[in-house]
């Protein structure tokens, strides 16, 4: 498998629910909003997470929403992955890794439908709220 680099994703919190900590580590859910562009594909995300935070510390994003393309189509987003700390960072980031799947009926956007998504990305204070920000990957299978 090869990665190719095909675009970014920004995604920041519009609401946030309190950690609830427990003692195998936490949950938190909130609501996203942002913009992902690929090749041939941008478009509006709305979303929620609910991560749940490991007793180390990291969290495990696990995303579920919406994009909705500048042309009006709709398309189910999923993400999820890992986000650790970066102890070196001042402010203070994330390093966010995830898997990001997409679907829909409408036949233009068939082929994203079949392609798997990698991102990296930044988590960090963005305004008043907390974000992501960052490169999305195609895999591309050489099989």
């Amino acid at each position: 498998m090869k990665l190719e680099k095909t675009g970014r994703l920004e995604l920041t919190y519009t609401e946030v629910d309190e950690e609830f900590p427990y003692a195998e580590g936490g949950q938190v859910y909130g609501l996203l909003t942002g913009n992902l562009e690929a090749d041939g594909l941008r478009g509006t995300v709305h979303a929620t997470n609910l991560a749940r935070q490991r007793p180390d510390g990291g969290f495990t994003p696990t995303l579920r929403g919406i994009l909705t393309t500048h042309e009006g189509e709709k398309m189910f987003f999923t993400m999820d992955g890992i986000s650790i700390k970066d102890p070196s960072a001042h402010p203070a980031r994330r390093i966010v890794t995830c898997g990001i799947t997409l679907w829909s009926a409408h036949a233009r956007l068939r082929p994203w439908t079949e392609t798997y998504l990698l991102a990296e990305l930044e988590g960090r204070a963005m305004g008043k709220s907390w974000g992501v920000a960052g490169h999305l990957y195609k895999c591309l299978s050489e099989a």
